[in-house]
């Protein structure tokens, strides 16, 4: 299994993510970000440094990862954030 920081991911997915944290008023700094690629699907682990607070995401194609780290977001699992 190969495991990637976020540095290393897909433009798009590093762009996407990183405007998020500004839309909710985080810094990209205050979380752990990176992928395994297994032998059956990649997952993503999303860590917020500051709580510990952690979240696991499929995210093959097709797939919606960041859209569910947005709803964990919103709905406190990572601590409070200001959405607008």
């Amino acid at each position: 299994m190969a495991m990637r920081q976020f540095a290393e991911f897909p433009a798009n997915e590093r762009q996407d993510l990183e405007a998020l944290f500004r839309q909710v008023g985080l810094a990209a700094q205050e979380f752990e970000v990176f992928d395994v690629n297994g032998t059956s699907a990649r997952q993503v682990t999303v860590r917020r440094q500051r709580t510990g607070a952690e979240s696991v995401y499929e995210a093959g194609p097709g797939s919606a990862w960041i859209e569910e780290f947005e709803s964990d977001l919103e709905c406190g699992l990572f601590g409070q954030v200001f959405t607008q």
